[in-house]
């Protein structure tokens, strides 16, 4: 084997990474170990993950096959995998070329493959393991992504039986979501019910329980139809031998609590956890399952102060009290480890966040005990300060914050104090390196008309000046009313379905998603007759919709693929190839075409077949139902998960939960650019009054799982979020945080906003405030 001191010089010499006392404490943590890393922003966890899975190799002799490491999203398991590659391979190079290291040391180290350690995503090691380690006889289940899931969740669950008309199931969902009528649509529903059906894995519940509960006959009567919607939604899957992502590890704990996957389970000797403060109760057991296998040697990474995704169905007070929780289930206790030294940010930025991060004592007790300030451990020569830019309108910060980000990024730069803001072109700096960072990137808000808000505002400032800016905010809007959305959908629909007759009386399309159909239709033709230069593409629709080539001698196909009709059209959208916008539109309805193939018992086809003229009506009711209707309705959309990626020629809008994990020399973060007034529809996004939507589905559905009810009320859990998510933001800066808003929410200002020094009491700890205006 080789000595900690031996693979720690090999480690400098081949990657010129040293790590720092909280780092090594874990990387040199006896193998069987069980660790809880505490990791504040920007202290390099993903480092310190792997020069711990490379130590277990090459010092503790752990085989590669028997590490296993997760995180939460495939980026950033991308991430964790090619710097577990890059930097391993440079280790072992530097370890084999040892003139010291004797000649079966050297011949162990070249046999080590580094790449056959585990890395994904938990979802990403489920399907893995199910289908690697199959029981004999069987087959592994086919997982069905987001898009086939919550098609048959549209389908089977909503749709079926005009379920999704049902006034008391209207009602109930709707109060659930607890934030009103804005935006309420079939869309929006079916995510919901899609929540409901993930938490009910990812909580563990006694279901039988919840299905026979309610506090007046509506509710009994909503909770009962969404218990047939949801069985209706399971045997759909068990019918098509599929299983979603809730279901995909569940069945992986039923099989190791039943002590099945023994091969794998045999290679297994260490489990590493990124992004632990985003785990449930259902990926809890699973962990402490794996753990039980390999004697407890499970090391856990994260960060309680950014845990963002609750909604999503996420236990921070799993995280919270990881010690107590492992101790209970496994009998040994884990090592405790902070991780504070933070190579991102600016000193100025890191005492801003510290300071946020204790400004409300509320927040303080669900804060991992004991946990140290951040220290940066290089401080800089010249730092700028935190700035703040407060207009009385938004039309005057929109415009003002245009010209501050173009002489940032085009310009001579900003001054301020006698230093100089501005993107170093000439070392490949652009305006990627700048993000706005909002609660959400939504360009309209609630109203008649709608409401323009600061992306969009923003958005156009900068295309009015020389040389203009352009942004990159494909979540800006609701994907069916852009415009390249509604024209590559109109043409579909005119291709597949000329004026709409199977649409209008195919079951199973609303009145909402026959509008959106129709807008579609009158948009596009409008847009073909405006131009002549589009009547190539005019012919193409017609000779398509009449299924007739215009070809001398040519017979059409009886079976056609959409997929064909789709990358044919866009051959005259080159929005939709060239734009990055576009491409993650475009790669929505690839998407869901995709779900639509296995949905479909036409596998997405279009039937022509004058013989049979039912069937192909009914290929092209299919394709409606399953390809468009779901892309109509708002139930697919664009997820992060698509953006894999951020131009550097553009300026980034992100929502706040999007930016996790990711850094920006500059950030501008809204903090209230929406806030004119103290309006009760916004206090959950600035200061809340009453839970929000997933504290009141936390309240409904806990009492019913092990995790039994929060002791926490829901409206303090909302303002605990609050303080996170602004926490999450203020921590994405490398050199220079600029917060803006509306005058309304400046630090005691008569708006009351969290993000701007409020704590939950109302008082105003920024008194003066925390950055320099500008």
């Amino acid at each position: 084997m080789i000595s900690s001191a031996l693979f720690l010089q090999a480690l400098k010499n081949g990657t010129g990474r040293t790590p720092n006392a909280g780092q090594k404490q874990a990387v040199e943590a006896p193998g069987g170990a069980a660790l809880f890393v505490v990791a504040g922003p920007g202290t390099g966890k993903t480092a310190t993950l792997t020069m711990r899975m490379l130590k277990l190799i090459f010092v503790d002799g752990v085989a590669p096959r028997g590490i296993l490491a997760t995180t939460f999203t495939r980026k950033a398991a991308q991430e964790i995998r090619s710097r577990l590659l890059t930097w391993g391979y440079a280790v072992q190079e530097e370890l084999v070329s040892n003139g010291k290291l004797s000649k079966m040391d050297r011949l162990w180290l070249e046999r080590v493959d580094i790449n056959q350690v585990r890395t994904g995503t938990i979802d990403g090691v489920c399907e893995e393991l199910l289908r690697d380690f199959r029981d004999p006889g069987t087959d592994p289940p086919i997982l069905a992504d987001k898009f086939v899931s919550d098609t048959l969740l549209l389908r089977q669950g909503l749709f079926q039986s005009d379920r999704y008309k049902d006034d008391d199931l209207d009602t109930f969902l709707c109060n659930v979501r607890g934030t009103g009528r804005f935006g309420w649509n079939i869309g929006a529903k079916n995510s919901l019910v899609r929540t409901i059906w993930d938490r009910r894995h990812h909580d563990q519940m006694d279901w039988v329980k919840f299905a026979g509960s309610g506090t007046s006959q509506e509710e009994k009567q909503a909770i009962t139809l969404l218990d047939s919607a949801l069985t209706d939604y399971a045997k759909e899957l068990g019918d098509r031998l599929m299983v979603d992502f809730a279901q995909l590890e569940q069945t992986v704990l039923a099989r190791l609590a039943a002590g099945g996957l023994t091969e794998f389970a045999e290679e297994l000797k260490v489990v590493l956890v990124d992004e632990y403060q985003d785990t449930n109760l259902l990926q809890e057991r699973l962990y402490f399952q794996l753990a039980q296998r390999c004697g407890g040697a499970l090391t856990v990474v994260g960060d309680d102060d950014q845990s963002l995704y609750r909604f999503r169905g996420a236990t921070v007070d799993l995280f919270s009290n990881f010690e107590k929780r492992f101790t209970s289930t496994l009998g040994t206790k884990p090592t405790k480890i902070f991780l504070n030294e933070n190579y991102r940010s600016s000193s100025v930025i890191i005492d801003f966040v510290n300071d946020y991060a204790s400004l409300d004592a509320g927040y303080q007790g669900v804060r991992v005990a004991g946990k140290p300030r951040l220290v940066n451990p290089k401080p800089r020569d010249a730092e700028m300060p935190v700035l703040g830019m407060f207009r009385n309108s938004i039309e005057d910060l929109a415009g003002d914050l245009a010209r501050f980000i173009h002489a940032v990024t085009r310009g001579d730069g900003f001054e301020v104090r006698g230093q100089w803001i501005r993107v170093d072109r000439e070392a490949s700096g652009d305006v990627g390196d700048c993000a706005l960072l909002c609660s959400s990137p939504q360009e309209y808000g609630s109203g008649t008309p709608l409401k323009e808000r600061l992306p969009l505002l923003l958005r156009r400032e900068l295309g009015q000046l020389n040389p203009p800016i352009p942004v990159f905010n494909p979540r800006g809007q609701d994907l069916a009313v852009i415009p390249s959305v509604e024209r590559l959908g109109g043409l579909l629909l005119e291709c597949l379905d000329p004026g709409g007759p199977i649409q209008s009386v195919m079951r199973g399309l609303s009145n909402e998603i026959q509008a959106t159909f129709n807008t579609w239709r009158a948009r596009t033709l409008a847009w073909l007759d405006g131009d002549s230069k589009l009547e190539p593409l005019r012919d193409y629709a017609v000779n398509w919709a009449s299924r007739d080539a215009d070809r001398p001698g040519y017979a059409w196909p009886k079976s056609t693929p959409c997929i064909e009709l789709l990358y044919a059209l866009i051959h005259w959208m080159p929005e939709l190839h060239d734009d990055p916008e576009g491409q993650v539109y475009l790669e929505v309805f690839t998407r869901q075409l995709g779900a639509a193939e296995q949905v479909s018992g036409f596998k997405a086809r279009v039937v022509t077949d004058p013989d049979k003229p039912d069937l192909t009506r009914t290929s092209v009711g299919h394709l409606l139902l399953y390809f468009l209707a779901p892309i109509a309705s708002g139930a697919a959309g664009v997820d992060e998960e698509l953006i894999e990626s951020f131009p550097r020629d553009r300026l980034n809008m992100l929502s706040i939960h999007q930016s996790k994990g990711l850094e920006f020399p500059l950030v501008i973060v809204d903090v209230g650019s929406d806030f004119k007034g103290r309006y009760p529809a916004q206090a959950f996004k600035r200061f809340p009054r009453n839970p929000g939507p997933p504290h009141n589905l936390e309240d409904l559905l806990r009492p019913h799982s092990p995790l039994a009810t929060l002791r926490r009320s829901g409206l303090d859990r909302a303002f605990d979020d609050l303080y996170r998510q602004y926490f999450v933001a203020f921590s994405r800066p490398q050199d220079v945080l600029l917060l803006v808003g509306l005058n309304a929410t400046r630090p005691g200002g008569n708006v009351e906003n969290v993000a701007t020094g409020r704590d939950r009491t109302g008082v105003n700890r920024w008194s003066p405030p925390p950055f320099l205006e500008i």
